[in-house]
């Protein structure tokens, strides 16, 4: 049930206006509903701060739960990863192995942020690191002995250890949720309780103010009409802000509901079906026919396709909400560590990057680096058949903003389709030709425009695209 509170006219009493003027009385009036009102627009405010702080501390308590189910899901890919290795020998197995060697730092780093420095939290974290990182040393030892010993590595692989170590994780992992879930339930009913004080408060001081305001025109017949005109207006603008309120509170709960139902509802029975999928290919494949081994691996690829498409529209809700920090940037210093992600992303297409001059800006670091592996990686993908692929990156400024932009010789776009381009999981190309989500240009749309700046695009259909985005020119402490 909502907490907002409709307010209709808060001084009934206005109508019985005096025949008779007390101008001392009327000055006593006019002051202490000027008090009332201003207490309880003081009281109101600070009980809103107050909901709205305990509403962003469920939302990182769900955060925090969809990272430990994160980094469990994460290493139980490494472990099926190497057992394909293991049957396989086919080294394209260990793509989400060494995957999971390279996100689980970045990912026990941001659940050790999420922490906020409690005791219990960190020691149950440095448990599950500790677990995470024997997980993979063991796959690490399985893969060196495959290289030499097949047999011997598939011996480790059948002793157990390694699903030892995982049932250990999972454990951790649940035992990890299930408290987060305890806090959960006590911050999301001090949430509501808060609410409930935040409406409880206002509507006292809207009765408290319609008391004193009655008492004070009962003294002010003269001005009663302009008095009364002035309360209601005062009276639907409280009754607007306090359906607002309500609307941005339903809002945010809708979307916190929407982001842990897609990491739980949506992207756990997907990793089940890949993974299903997967173990019955490597325990099965020998008696499935070739038709059998291709239906497996169109389900493996659209899983995993969704997967992506959940992924990338929960990274576009985040970016849309994540805390900025505004410093001065070495953009050259940004661009080539873009370039170094898109390039161990991509394949072994030599690609020829030309950087001309990238005046410094201004901006959040982490957010901006995100803005130039999307349109890298778009120059990467839509470039990487001609012969020889180019990419031209370049920048100019002026009194007002700093303009950045991404050349290539790809296949272009027809410039009358360009409404579509920034739009979520708008797709200018067929995903059969170029893979992707189509979400890229929306996320790196929505940094740009957080930033204050603008960001658009030119193309000439098999003659390549240019990507511009502008920030505009800011002052920032030192």
């Amino acid at each position: 049930m909502s907490n907002c509170i409709a307010l209709g006219d808060p001084y009934p009493m206005a109508a019985f206006a005096p025949r008779f003027p007390v101008p001392s009385l009327a000055l006593v009036g006019i002051v202490s509903t000027l008090l009332a009102l201003t207490l309880t627009t003081v009281i109101s405010l600070s009980s809103m701060r107050d909901f709205k702080q305990r509403a962003a501390i469920v939302v990182v308590t769900n955060d925090v739960m969809n990272r430990i189910d994160d980094i469990s899901a994460l290493m139980t890919d490494a472990q099926s990863a190497v057992r394909g290795y293991v049957i396989s020998g086919n080294e394209t197995f260990l793509v989400p192995y060494r995957a999971a060697i390279d996100a689980l730092p970045l990912q026990l780093a941001e659940l050790n942020g999420l922490m906020d420095g409690k005791p219990e939290p960190l020691r149950e974290l440095a448990s599950l690191a500790a677990l995470a990182n024997e997980s993979l040393a063991i796959g690490e030892r399985v893969v060196q002995t495959r290289r030499s010993d097949a047999g011997g590595a598939m011996d480790l692989v059948t002793s157990g250890a390694g699903d030892e170590v995982q049932n250990r994780i999972r454990t951790q992992a649940r035992r990890m949720i299930a408290a987060e879930q305890t806090l959960l339930a006590g911050r999301e009913i001090a949430a509501a309780e808060s609410a409930s004080r935040a409406s409880l408060l206002v509507a006292l001081g809207a009765l408290t103010g319609a008391l004193i305001s009655g008492a004070a025109f009962l003294l002010l017949r003269v001005e009663n009409r302009k008095r009364r005109s002035a309360d209601l207006a005062l009276a639907g603008a409280n009754s607007a802000l306090m359906q607002r309120a309500c609307q941005l509170e339903n809002t945010n709960k809708e979307l916190e509901s929407f982001s842990y139902s897609v990491s739980h509802d949506l992207r756990i029975p997907l990793r089940a079906v890949s993974g299903y999928a997967r173990m019955f290919e490597e325990d099965y494949g020998d008696r499935v026919d070739a038709e059998g081994l291709r239906l497996l691996a169109v389900i493996r690829d659209n899983s995993k396709r969704m997967g992506d498409l959940i992924d990338d529209l929960l990274a576009f809700s985040r970016f849309g909400r994540q805390a900025m920090q505004q410093e001065r940037i070495d953009m050259r210093s940004l661009v080539d560590s873009a370039i170094r992600l898109v390039r161990r992303d991509g394949d072994d297409v030599t690609v020829h990057i030309e950087i001309g001059n990238l005046p410094r800006g201004v901006g959040d670091p982490a957010l901006l680096q995100q803005v130039w592996v999307n349109l890298l990686s778009n120059a990467f993908k839509y470039s990487a058949m001609r012969a020889p692929p180019v990419i031209r990156i370049a920048g100019t400024d002026d009194a007002t903003e700093t303009v950045y932009s991404i050349a290539d010789n790809g296949v272009g776009f027809d410039m009358q389709y360009y409404g579509k381009l920034f739009g979520v999981f708008q797709r200018l190309h067929s995903a059969d030709a170029f893979p992707g989500t189509g979400v890229g240009l929306a996320i790196a749309q929505r940094i740009v425009t957080r930033h204050g700046g603008r960001i658009w695009a030119e193309a000439v259909v098999d003659q390549g695209a240019t990507f511009y985005f502008a920030l505009p020119k800011q002052e920032i402490s030192p």
